[in-house]
């Protein structure tokens, strides 16, 4: 039996009023309190390697006595965090809404053992981060980076690129990101190849042209000039690309990681890399972030490195939000919600 009003912490400070919010709160039985709460990203990437428990004992955000006594009383919150032990926190929590497509920081065992319903956001960003993917692709095909340089030394020498029409990407997961990207390297007349782990279960993908199971992840591998890797985070993943695998991708291949860091060994692919067997890596994530100093990742000529912003925030908050409400018109109403995420 799910509640007939709903108590939402907003976790996730919003940057500006949505009349959508106002007119939920009017149409329903909505209450929605500002309680604002974000992790630092050394704090959130220690727990996404850690199934969402900070077992590294960073310091967390200090929450007053204030915020507490709100959160008891919410049976709902929205947020990219949640704090350490959220069955202290909040009691009566029945619904959790992430503002991110990757859970893995977030402790869902704990939500799941609470009973409460936890949902994703999906789908939020995924055209934003398929238009990185291939900003970074152009960038590195079209030798724009050297291009660049040699206009800050004012120099005139032609760098002639490559295409991507003909070329072949294979794409690990095909999540909503996946398809964004197949769809985009589909009309760069790219070849699509792409691994699913539940390809039986899968409608037909137009934009795919050969779907491979997981256990085929070697022989797509194999025939890619780049890689994408947009899988969630689970253990099944975790080092999946190591040494083994950067050997079987192609001479002069590229690696695009826009998933979580805990996919790659990172030190396999820089030998990869200085090796000169990968034309380039593309990582927006890494596994520690903020990357320290001292990470040989920095010192890769061929490297191409985002601090985890391959999203776009013009539309990114409107686009949660609209999610927010739809789930809440969901949740009161008794009917499935989007994004939930399967328990642990």
């Amino acid at each position: 039996m799910v509640d007939r009003k709903l108590k939402i912490g907003m976790l996730f400070p919003l940057r500006k009023t949505h009349e959508t919010l106002s007119d939920l709160c009017r149409e329903f039985p909505v209450e929605l309190v500002d309680t604002p709460y974000l992790e630092a990203n050394e704090l959130r990437s220690s727990r996404g390697l850690n199934n969402g428990k900070n077992t590294a004992m960073i310091t967390e955000p200090e929450i007053d006595e204030r915020t507490l006594q709100i959160w008891q009383t919410c049976n709902a919150a929205i947020g990219m965090d949640i704090p350490s032990n959220p069955q202290r926190v909040f009691p009566n929590l029945k619904w959790f809404q992430g503002v991110s497509a990757g859970y893995d920081h977030i402790d869902s065992k704990a939500l799941h053992e609470m009973g409460a319903i936890q949902t994703n956001a999906r789908g939020v960003s995924s055209s934003a981060v398929a238009e990185f993917v291939f900003a970074r692709l152009l960038q590195v095909w079209k030798e724009l980076r050297l291009l660049d340089i040699q206009q800050a030394e004012l120099t005139w020498k032609v760098r002639f690129g490559s295409e991507a029409v003909g070329k072949t990407i294979g794409i690990v997961g095909l999540g909503s990101i996946g398809r964004e990207i197949a769809m985009r390297a589909k009309a760069f007349g790219m070849t699509v190849l792409a691994v699913k782990k539940n390809i039986e279960s899968s409608t037909a993908h137009t934009e795919v042209d050969q779907l491979l199971r997981i256990d085929q992840l070697a022989e797509m591998v194999g025939q890619a000039d780049v890689v994408v890797m947009a899988a969630p985070a689970t253990e099944e993943t975790r080092d999946m690309f190591n040494s083994r695998m950067f050997t079987i991708m192609k001479p002069g291949a590229i690696f695009c990681n826009v998933a979580r860091g805990m996919h790659v060994v990172e030190e396999d692919l820089i030998d990869a890399l200085e090796s000169g067997h990968l034309k380039a890596a593309i990582l927006d994530v890494t596994r520690v972030e903020p990357l320290p100093t001292a990470s040989p990742l920095w010192r890769q000529t061929n490297m191409y490195l985002s601090p985890h912003c391959a999203v776009s925030f013009d539309n990114y908050e409107e686009n949660a939000v609209a999610l927010l409400v739809k789930n809440a018109e969901l949740y009161l109403s008794g009917k499935k919600m989007l994004n939930v995420v399967s328990a642990i």
